[in-house]
């Protein structure tokens, strides 16, 4: 870390909400298509250690000008090598450190639809989000990912999305245990943007809201003012 934070003892400025809030809604992006995506939030790669949980904190922390580091972070939630990470710990670990820095962690135990991750996307801030990350998820997210970026009809696309959830069911495998940040949705087509700690490729995908609930663990984490 630089001298000037480590001379401060690790704790960063102190922002006043006013200010973050500007800060945080500055970051929003509203597209032409009716996209509304949160931008400017670090990237970090959790790499081959299992660490999703770490790294998702890190970049949320990061985001809200809270320092942190993954591997601080994954000693406190006592992560194992591979994953592992106890979601509990952490929140307990950093709980006392958040509220020091004049803000708050809730949790919300919630279905994952457009109306709870537009509440809190407008304010411009992301949502941890616990779910399962399996092999069949994540092809049809890559797949679903990669349609969209050639959709010049964005009314077909609504249809046809709508059209292909309402046949498609995920499951659920509790060996798959993931976490990552909700950036953004749509509202016309009832899709949410999600962003996994992978590096650059996986920093915005997109999947119905039916689907992200049929593989959600039932619990979202929020960093507020």
């Amino acid at each position: 870390m630089s001298t000037e934070a480590a001379n401060n003892k690790g704790r960063g400025e102190k922002l006043s909400d006013a200010k973050l809030r500007t800060l945080t809604t500055d970051n929003l992006i509203q597209r032409s298509n009716g996209d509304v995506v949160i931008g400017n939030i670090p990237m970090v790669n959790q790499g081959p250690k299992g660490y999703c949980v770490p790294a998702t904190f890190e970049r949320y922390l990061s985001y809200m000008q809270i320092p942190a580091d993954m591997y601080v972070l994954a000693m406190a939630g006592q992560t194992s090598v591979g994953g592992g990470t106890s979601l509990s710990a952490i929140i307990s670990s950093i709980e006392s450190f958040i509220s020091s820095q004049n803000r708050s962690m809730k949790q919300q135990k919630t279905a994952i639809d457009i109306r709870t991750v537009q509440k809190h996307i407008d304010k411009g801030l992301p949502i941890i989000w616990t779910m399962f990350s399996t092999k069949e998820y994540n092809e049809y997210s890559d797949k679903h990912t990669l349609a969209r970026l050639d959709v010049t009809d964005w009314d077909s696309w609504e249809k046809t999305t709508k059209s292909k959830s309402r046949n498609t069911e995920l499951q659920q495998d509790l060996s798959t245990a993931h976490a990552c940040l909700i950036i953004g949705y749509n509202k016309e087509t009832n899709e949410i943007a999600v962003s996994d700690s992978w590096g650059p490729s996986y920093a915005e995908r997109w999947i119905p809201a039916e689907q992200a609930e049929q593989v959600s663990q039932g619990a979202i984490y929020v960093i507020g003012f």
